[in-house]
């Protein structure tokens, strides 16, 4: 896994537990992961692939 951060609170991917499930794939492995600030993250590969909350907009 990269230095790559969750988009919603920047908390390092590579600092979150192990939890949520893994899948194999045609590509490898699908994981979903939660992070800290409650949003699903999908990695395949160890790479972030898509979360289900965006960065936060500063008013």
């Amino acid at each position: 896994m990269t230095d790559e951060r969750c988009p919603r609170c920047q908390w390092p991917l590579s600092e979150l537990l192990r939890g949520g499930s893994s899948h194999p794939v045609s590509d490898g492995r699908l994981d979903y992961r939660r992070c800290v600030c409650g949003t699903w993250l999908l990695l395949v590969n160890g790479a972030l692939a898509g979360a289900t909350r965006g960065p936060r907009i500063e008013a």
